[in-house]
């Protein structure tokens, strides 16, 4: 194993965090003195790491003797939403029971840390979570759908799931997080949710959903909203995220130009997450 080491300014993390996106072997550590980051590229040939020099500088150095397969299966702590979840990437069984005995009445949601994004952990997943409890409880003891647009490990179709939603659809490009997120469905006992491989960009709708949750980039966001529009009943709510700040004045234009506004924007560091619908 090799790692590849970068030292760069603060300010050019938001670079860093779009550069790498989805890469689960890279890593952005913010140092004590506040003005600098880290990035680290971890590697299973040299020859990886050294292109990064190659095109971006820093250095590279061998790592030995470390499980990263158990490094990285360490659960996470779990994360409460609202009074209804609590979101955890615990397994073993013992502590499972030992935190569902102490969840104060939240449905547990079980999503390991695995090779596809979101745990719930992210600013951008927790803000949908957060929307998507809401709009839970106020559909209470109504029937409705939901479609989750990049679902990763599934984490929020299974929650919508858990959380009343008879009818859920989620769908990924990458065939590993379908595979995760199927496997998340069984794990988690959400009963009516299909999980689908499809590009969103060869994609058409074929029916339309009380919820559309999309947690995607500003560009697919930006490019796609005609046929999330086309997907969302009359009514009902869209709720997006993954979107950085700067990138939010463009984003919400390409919206309004396909007949969708936002009622409520909510700003987590630099992440942007936002609830709305038809205008």
């Amino acid at each position: 194993m090799w790692v590849w080491s970068k030292r760069s300014a603060l300010r050019q993390e938001d670079l860093w965090e779009e550069r790498f996106h989805g890469n689960q072997n890279a890593v952005i550590t913010r140092l004590r003195s506040g003005k600098f980051l880290r990035v680290d590229l971890y590697c299973e040939e040299e020859g990886e790491a050294l292109e990064l020099v190659e095109q971006f500088g820093g250095v590279v150095r061998s790592l030995t003797e470390v499980d990263w397969v158990a490094e990285s299966a360490k659960p996470l702590p779990p994360l409460k939403i609202r009074d209804c979840l609590l979101v955890t990437s615990e397994t073993n069984v013992a502590r499972l029971h030992e935190l569902q005995e102490n969840s104060e009445g939240r449905t547990v949601v079980i999503i390991p840390a695995e090779m596809a994004f979101g745990t719930g952990d992210h600013a951008t997943t927790s803000s949908c979570l957060r929307f998507l409890a809401d709009e839970a409880r106020r559909r209470r003891g109504e029937g409705w759908s939901m479609l989750d647009l990049g679902c990763g490990t599934g984490v929020l179709a299974i929650a919508a799931s858990l959380l009343g939603a008879n009818e859920c659809e989620a769908m990924d490009i990458d065939p590993t997080a379908v595979s995760v997120a199927r496997r998340n469905v069984e794990r988690n006992n959400a009963p009516g949710v299909l999980v689908l491989c499809a590009d969103l960009d060869d994609w058409i709708p074929g029916t339309s959903y009380d919820v559309v949750v999309a947690n995607l980039f500003a560009a697919v966001l930006q490019r796609s909203f005609e046929k999330i529009g086309e997907a969302l009943k009359a009514g009902g709510i869209l709720i997006l995220s993954g979107i950085l700040q700067d990138q939010w004045d463009d984003t919400e234009k390409a919206a309004q130009a396909a007949g969708l506004a936002f009622e409520v924007v909510h700003r987590r560091g630099k992440w942007i997450a936002a609830k709305g619908g038809f205008a």
